[in-house]
């Protein structure tokens, strides 16, 4: 049997600013991305050089659908990377120059 679905509850359940509070945050900005990619909400961001995706929505549900995607994308870009990095210093601090009690 998989064991995976208790590797996302042991993930889900992290404690504040822990290493795995990092990879869950970085986690759910990735799913998002993926989600709202999928979704095709990338032809929308079309607004930036002044054209409109869709004329059935409207300038102002493509502009939204549209700033909603660049902040996932620039979430997903620099966010996302940093998380990892600070998941990673943050684990080999915990785990070499920590002494436990």
């Amino acid at each position: 049997m998989s064991r995976f679905p208790q590797n996302i509850i042991i993930l889900w359940r992290a404690e504040f600013f822990s290493p795995k509070d990092f990879l869950r945050r970085a986690l759910v900005i990735s799913v998002a991305f993926l989600i709202a990619h999928l979704a095709g909400l990338r032809e929308y961001t079309s607004f930036l050089n002044g054209t409109m995706a869709s004329v059935e929505l409207g300038w102002k549900m493509c502009a939204f659908l549209g700033l909603g995607y660049l902040a996932l994308y620039f979430a997903f870009v620099l966010v996302v990377p940093i998380l990892i990095l600070a998941a990673s210093l943050l684990a080999i601090r915990q785990k070499f120059f920590i002494k436990k009690i």
